[in-house]
């Protein structure tokens, strides 16, 4: 199975009547919608259910994103509940962004994607929970990362009971796709062992969880070092495990190579790899700039975004970064992968888990026809 992330500009060269005709003639299953983009988090979708579910099924969607907000891990564990209160600039502030100050907007809407998705007898309802700044680099982390994957795999727990409470849970509705979080920039789960952990805990009667990997994500931690004329992981010391240090040291000389070894290290783990649900593929340079450590921009980065007079002028510039050198989504073979190897994983898992799929998440290009048509030829998988 292979989607595609939608975006608008997939109609301006052709003016397609549904997304079925863009779908046959790229060789794709469905699309993926961001809900938050579609329709506000803010908005009650049984609302306007129909309606949205006509223009689901018009946009051929097959996979729903779930809406996420920031700091989901402090706000709902109330962490540095006084912290968050003056980012925001205020209490009232915190209530209008999550809808409440006790987490039943979040999983209400949450529940009403999933209740959505299906209706639609979509594929999956990716689950991408992460603890991030409002703003990208402006503050640095204070709860730890392994604090951080902790209260994310209680809160995945707590959205799987919030569902089968409300029998939404069933055997024949969608899976739920946890997708891996960014490095440097966000926290969440990240790494195979994180997911070891994860299942490790959870109770899922339905086996509905299962792994979205996002390679562009795993690509976050890596980075070329101009002084050391070797690749590395852009990481700090605590983040960076002794299996990261054997890799660094065996491949730094071999930028191609260590991201590879890196990709595989995670996505192809033997105990994980039957619960894959699905590859989002996209490429990514490596960074010669660690932008971000612990969430916050480094150096004079940093200095600019503070200097900024307000909150719209700051977030554009940290995203301006992050779309740049992180979330650059670029189609395989234009940044550090060889799609060749990527298509040799892929079959690779395809051998043992037959219901994989494949996201080609190219969301950030300019021209989202070429970009997509660049990567169904590099990779050739029909």
């Amino acid at each position: 199975m292979q989607y595609s992330t939608y975006k608008a500009e997939f109609f301006d060269e052709k003016q397609y009547v549904t997304m079925d005709e863009f779908c046959v003639e790229y060789g794709l299953d469905g699309m993926e919608v961001f809900m938050d983009d579609m329709f506000p988090r803010d908005q009650d979708l049984y609302d306007h259910k129909e309606e949205i579910l006509l223009k689901l099924r018009t946009l051929n969607v097959r996979r729903i994103h779930c809406s996420y907000w920031a700091y989901p891990t402090s706000f709902l564990t109330k962490n540095h509940f006084n912290e968050l209160v003056e980012r925001f600039g205020g209490q009232e502030e915190v209530a209008r962004y999550y809808g409440d100050l006790t987490g039943v907007h979040m999983f209400k809407r949450w529940a009403q994607e999933y209740q959505i998705a299906t209706e639609l007898k979509a594929h999956s309802y990716i689950y991408h929970l992460i603890d991030y700044a409002p703003i990208d680099g402006k503050w640095e982390y204070t709860i730890s990362k392994a604090d951080i994957r902790q209260a994310m795999i209680y809160m995945i727990q707590q959205f799987l009971n919030y569902l089968m409470d409300r029998k939404l849970l069933t055997e024949d509705s969608p899976s739920i796709e946890v997708e891996n979080a960014g490095w440097g920039l966000e926290h969440g789960l990240q790494t195979a062992e994180d997911y070891k952990l994860m299942y490790s805990q959870l109770y899922d009667p339905f086996q509905k969880v299962k792994i979205g990997w996002d390679i562009n994500h795993l690509l976050h931690a890596l980075g070329f070092d101009e002084k050391k004329k070797c690749a590395r992981f852009f990481l700090p010391d605590s983040e960076i495990s002794a299996r990261m240090v054997e890799m660094q040291q065996m491949y730094g000389n071999k930028p191609n190579m260590l991201a590879e070894k890196w990709l595989e290290y995670n996505i192809l783990d033997l105990e994980l790899v039957k619960r894959v649900g699905c590859l989002h593929l996209s490429d990514c340079v490596l960074k010669t700039t660690e932008f971000f450590r612990n969430g916050k921009l480094t150096g004079h980065y940093y200095e600019e975004i503070v200097a900024l007079d307000s909150w719209d002028m700051q977030e554009n510039y940290g995203v301006d970064i992050v779309l740049s050198a992180y979330d650059s989504h670029l189609p395989l073979g234009d940044g550090t992968l060889d799609p060749a190897n990527i298509k040799a994983m892929i079959l690779k898992i395809y051998a043992t888990n037959p219901d994989l799929a494949i996201l080609h998440e190219l969301k950030n290009n300019k021209d989202q026809n070429a970009a997509i048509r660049k990567q169904l030829d590099r990779l050739d998988l029909n």
